[in-house]
């Protein structure tokens, strides 16, 4: 058996956060670290108003196929949904990206196994975007059918539900991650 010797301590607060610290606060760091990360990305995408566009676009268009097969006559122009009898416009914030960087922040910064990321990358992207579009397409109802509803719905509710959804969706996977069984 060696004698390591025990190297002398500098104090800095690098090695209090990383190396003392690091089993206690370095996944919140990694979370950090990874939506400050996602945070740039997404202030550059939103720079670029040709991307920012095309997404809002997309978003518009997937919508507006949703409420054409629900059986409504919707148009899409530019990143406006629009009938005869309302009209609703995807704006950077109706994009949920905001939200899917959250979400892919939190599955990045948990401590599983590579695939089990990529599972839980994959689940959020398309769980939050399947959601969003649910949130456009009742909104686009209740500005028809209930319109004194709609700013509540559109700055109170729907923002809570995405939350709230977000979070279980996350708990789901971490859970099954958590309870998988491990290789030898």
């Amino acid at each position: 058996m060696r004698n390591k010797k025990k190297r002398k301590s500098s104090g800095g607060i690098a090695e209090v956060i990383f190396v003392r610290g690091g089993k206690r606060f370095g996944p919140y760091l990694l979370f950090l670290a990874f939506l400050s990360g996602l945070a740039v990305l997404i202030m550059w995408f939103m720079g670029s108003e040709s991307a920012m566009a095309s997404l809002q676009n997309g978003i518009a268009h997937v919508t507006n196929f949703v409420l054409n097969l629900l059986g409504n006559r919707t148009w899409v122009i530019g990143h406006t949904i629009t009938s005869s009898r309302f009209s609703i416009t995807v704006v950077t914030a109706c994009t949920g990206l905001f939200m899917t960087a959250v979400f892919l922040s939190a599955v990045a910064a948990y401590p599983a196994r590579f695939i089990a990321k990529l599972i839980g990358l994959a689940l959020g992207i398309v769980g939050i975007f399947t959601v969003n579009i649910v949130r456009l397409v009742s909104l686009f109802y209740i500005g028809v059918y209930w319109p004194s509803f709609l700013d509540q719905a559109h700055l109170l509710v729907w923002p809570s539900l995405l939350i709230v959804f977000s979070l279980f969706l996350w708990l789901f996977w971490a859970g099954k991650v958590t309870h998988a069984p491990h290789e030898a």
